[in-house]
């Protein structure tokens, strides 16, 4: 008599034991069916998520450029992965920018216009075919303003492929595959956006405390807080970061780059 085999529902493999030496798959039993075991379940999901989270952030943020030389050793399963790591960070950033009313990553028509060392270009590119068009500078800016907000979303993802180019051209001699030089633009990417949002809710608070005081900062105050704070705390990074993950060169010559 042919004793039953019992059979992986995944692969069709024979069953030794509570999983598939194949594929892996579980063998359910009766208590996979209660609901204790559904809530343990939940809370070590949710907390082994909650953790790598915590831990990725920590490190990127306090040891710069230790996530991504990890991530090019092998150490990858601590941490969340560089790519899902960067829309977590556009989530926080776009859920934070209309509650601070603040337009880091766009320009408005009439910034362009008037208050950028472009302005003459912008100006001569602008006007004359807007004359042409018989179309007021207000109705143009409405559309602009509204584009140039919904483009910015889409577009902040193209500041990771553009700036690991520069990570290339200035650190191609380390013969790194090319997807080396991305994990450290993504992780790059990930602090710059963070590092925005902290920025913009430092300075709209700071503004907030003045106004209590009847002190109004003018805008180039605000400007020049949210530009030049961020930048040197962003050449810092860098600093730390490149030198963690490239480590052959010297450290002048790292400032240099």
């Amino acid at each position: 008599m042919t004793k039953n085999i019992l059979r992986c529902v995944s692969c069709d493999e024979p069953l030794g034991g509570r999983f598939c030496a194949a594929c892996g798959e579980k063998r359910i039993s009766a208590d996979d069916r209660t609901l204790r075991h559904i809530a343990g379940h939940a809370i070590e999901a949710a907390t082994n998520v909650n953790g790598k989270i915590v831990l990725t952030l920590t490190t990127l943020l306090r040891h710069p450029g230790r996530l991504t030389a990890d991530h090019l050793r092998g150490r990858r399963n601590p941490y969340i992965p560089p790519l899902q790591l960067f829309f977590l960070a556009n989530l926080i950033f776009f859920l934070l920018h209309p509650i601070i009313g603040s337009n880091t990553l766009t320009t408005s028509l009439n910034t362009h216009l008037h208050y950028t060392w472009h302005q003459g270009i912008a100006q001569a590119l602008v006007l004359p075919r807007l004359e042409k068009r018989a179309l007021s500078v207000e109705a143009y800016a409405a559309i602009f303003d509204a584009a140039s907000v919904t483009q910015a979303r889409s577009l902040v993802i193209l500041v990771v492929p553009v700036f690991s180019l520069a990570v290339v051209a200035l650190y191609g001699r380390h013969r790194r595959n090319y997807i080396d030089h991305l994990v450290f633009a993504t992780h790059f990417g990930t602090f710059w956006l963070l590092l925005i949002c902290g920025a913009l809710a430092l300075t709209n608070l700071s503004i907030r405390l003045l106004r209590v005081i009847d002190v109004f900062p003018s805008a180039e105050q605000v400007s020049l807080a949210l530009i030049g704070g961020p930048l040197a705390v962003m050449a810092l990074y860098l600093f730390h970061a490149t030198r963690a993950v490239f480590n052959r060169q010297p450290a002048w010559l790292t400032l240099g780059k």
